[in-house]
């Protein structure tokens, strides 16, 4: 049973790791017209770095360098250490001129990015949306309050960055001239959804 448990602890670690990447990187809406769709992706790599953690716990367990260790301890390193593993570059070629890395990178950047453009095409519908309905139902003037003190009540901000939000808000407001201001109320409105100023993170 302890055998058994190594490969778990390796797959729900590198499993929860992986999804704070995901949460980290894509800021999605409670709403979104493809949700089911967005979660199997984003489902899909969890458990897919979750299965490849495990496969590298049964190839490096028996090692000389491991047999000392207890197994929830290999279990526990193994699925810290995956995502640099499989990182690891064997060689580079140069093609065009251009170096080419060689390795488990190579492909498993591949089907990052494979994965992350379909998440990303969602979440920025999905954004846009909700950026759009806050906009148009809100005025200029109760988005400034909205977006005021979300500022003030960050507790992530340090105060040079509070400042440098108060100061973005404040030339957004100055550049609105209504009625014609969506332009204006669609930056606070992406602001107080997102947290950032001038738009969504990456």
């Amino acid at each position: 049973m302890t055998r058994l448990a190594e490969p778990i602890v390796a797959f729900l670690l590198a499993g929860v790791l992986t999804w704070f990447d995901l949460d980290r990187t894509f800021y999605v809406p409670a709403r979104a017209q493809q949700m089911r769709r967005l979660y199997t992706w984003w489902w899909a790599f969890i458990v897919g770095n979750g299965l490849l953690a495990c496969g590298l716990d049964l190839g490096v367990r028996d090692l000389e360098v491991f047999k000392s260790w207890t197994p929830w301890l290999r279990g526990l390193a193994i699925g810290a250490a995956y995502l640099a593993v499989i990182r690891v570059k064997f060689t580079t070629f140069e093609i065009g001129g251009k170096p080419v890395p060689f390795g488990f990178e190579l492909i498993y950047e591949g089907a990052k990015g494979f994965v992350y453009k379909r998440i990303n095409r969602i979440a920025k519908a999905a954004r846009y949306d909700e950026t759009i309905d806050l906009a148009q139902r809100l005025s200029l003037k109760e988005l400034e309050t909205r977006a005021r003190l979300s500022i003030q009540h960050d507790a992530l901000l340090t105060d040079d960055e509070k400042q440098a939000n108060y100061d973005w808000l404040q030339r957004v407001v100055s550049e609105a001239k209504p009625p014609d201001d969506l332009n204006q109320r669609t930056d606070l409105a992406g602001f107080i959804l997102s947290g950032q100023a001038g738009g969504y993170p990456r």
